[in-house]
């Protein structure tokens, strides 16, 4: 046997190196994926939920597809599909949506690459939960958990896990911070708070959590759809207060639910029945009159007649546009926020694509998609589908001031009402109207369903209604006011 030089056997333990070098480097590059749905992996079933997607090393031009499966054993398969770009590339690619979870079968999803399926998972449909989150920013969540009872559905998080999005707390009723974690970023606290979740600050905040007081600054107060709490004493102080600040509150998604009962598009009037019975009565009787007596000239004209006929009643019958689509946006108001949710019918004359731009849903169970532009629904002809806007921030149109309500908007505020005091006069563009006792008389009908959920001294306000009203709620806002008057 002829031996190795030993100059040989460097060279080849040097590639040998350089081979397991490689080696190690491709497998830490080897793509990984991860995908969380709800705060801290919590989904809440009938709500707006966060969705994250946290990629490292994918290719470039990636994207992420999702598929609920809404359906049941009696419907079938139901799917709600989502498709988002991923930008790939070396390192970390992240991708946050707000996406709203109807009850569902299972969940799939897969990232696919240009050439290849780069990673796929599922989620199981059956530990569904419709309770909205109680999260809680401590070191003792036990505490709290056993102070808001077995009923209440406690998870702890991280600060960083808290999305930015007002719509992603749609499922939340209260976020309890008190000082002994990482301190949350206010921009987090703030969307929860508007987006109608109950922000509680639980006793004195260290140094760290100093910026809170810009939020905690009165033991209560209102802001957009929910509200902001400071509380001291006990985990059941915090419950107490927690309960007496909710019961003021109306629900967000049944004020959702109850307008969207009252149709937001009065369709095409069809033609009277017996009317077009007698139209045929008349055309038969006219087409074998013509026929007996013309032959063949009278039945080509009676064929004739019945094509004008027809197109005559297409006329009268269809709709002005191939698509009417009818609106109404509820916004519920707190300080300088009101948190507007709206809502679109669209009725189509031709089978047609709705498309909304922007995170929308639609109310019923059906099948549609969603990609970065917006959402895409399919509709037969003659048929309508209701859309719900994902609820966002807007600025509150009026405020209480010391002498009453300051009109801020620049659109007239019209058939205001203060529950407990009844109808209010107009408040026009920067003017001040003092809440007074008014007439017991019917509610306007964009929002007389709305008043139950309400108490006494809510205010209620539509404005802009030429393109469809926005109904303004400020629940309990002149409660004192109701009191004294």
């Amino acid at each position: 046997m002829t031996a190795v030089p030993s100059a040989a056997r460097r060279l080849l333990a040097a590639l040998s190196l350089l081979a397991a070098i490689a080696s190690a480097s491709t497998a830490a590059a080897q793509a990984s994926v991860q995908l969380e749905l709800g705060v801290g992996g919590n989904v809440v079933v009938g709500a707006w939920n966060p969705l994250r997607v946290v990629a490292r090393d994918v290719p470039i031009g990636s994207r992420l597809e999702v598929v609920f499966d809404q359906g049941t054993l009696r419907t079938g398969e139901v799917p709600f599909r989502l498709s988002l770009p991923v930008s790939g590339g070396p390192g970390l690619s992240v991708v946050d949506h707000s996406v709203y979870v109807a009850p569902f079968q299972s969940v799939s999803w897969a990232l696919l690459g240009p050439e290849a399926v780069v990673a796929s998972g599922s989620l199981s449909g059956r530990d569904q939960d419709s309770r909205p989150l109680d999260v809680v920013l401590s070191r003792r969540s036990g505490s709290y958990a056993a102070a808001l009872g077995d009923g209440a559905r406690v998870v702890d998080v991280s600060a960083a896990q808290l999305p930015l999005a007002p719509e992603a707390y749609d499922g939340v009723r209260s976020v309890i911070v008190d000082g002994t974690t990482v301190a949350p970023r206010l921009e987090a606290l703030a969307a929860a708070a508007a987006a109608g979740a109950v922000v509680v600050v639980h006793g004195e905040m260290p140094a760290s959590h100093a910026e809170l007081a810009l939020l905690a600054s009165t033991p209560r107060s209102r802001l957009g759809a929910g509200g902001v709490l400071a509380v001291t004493g006990s985990a059941g102080d915090v419950a107490a207060a927690l309960d007496a600040f909710i019961a003021t509150r109306p629900p967000p998604g049944e004020l959702v639910a109850t307008a969207a009962a009252r149709p937001l598009v009065t369709p095409p009037a069809p033609l009277r029945q017996q009317l077009v019975v007698a139209a045929a009565v008349a055309y038969a009787v006219l087409a074998v009159t013509v026929t007996r007596l013309f032959g063949a000239p009278g039945l080509l004209s009676a064929l004739l007649l019945a094509g004008l006929l027809s197109a005559a009643a297409w006329l009268y019958a269809r709709p002005t546009e191939p698509q009417i689509v009818g609106t109404r946006t509820v916004a519920v108001v707190g300080g300088e926020l009101a948190l507007a949710t709206r809502l679109e019918e669209h009725y189509t004359l031709p089978a047609t694509t709705v498309a909304v731009r922007g995170p929308a849903r639609p109310l019923d169970t059906r099948a549609y998609r969603v990609d970065e532009s917006g959402l895409q629904v399919d509709l037969t002809g003659w048929r309508s589908v209701v859309i719900v806007r994902a609820p966002e921030l807007v600025d509150a149109p009026f405020v209480l001031e010391a002498d009453g309500l300051r009109n801020l908007s620049r659109l007239p505020l019209h058939d205001v009402l203060v529950v407990g005091l009844g109808p209010q006069a107009d408040i026009a563009p920067g003017a001040l109207a003092r809440p007074v006792p008014g007439e017991d008389g019917p509610a306007h009908e964009s929002y007389a369903a709305l008043l139950p959920f309400l108490p006494a001294g809510s205010v209620v306000a539509l404005s802009g209604c030429e393109a469809g009203c926005t109904v303004w709620l400020a629940p309990a806002l002149l409660d004192a006011s109701v009191e004294e008057l």
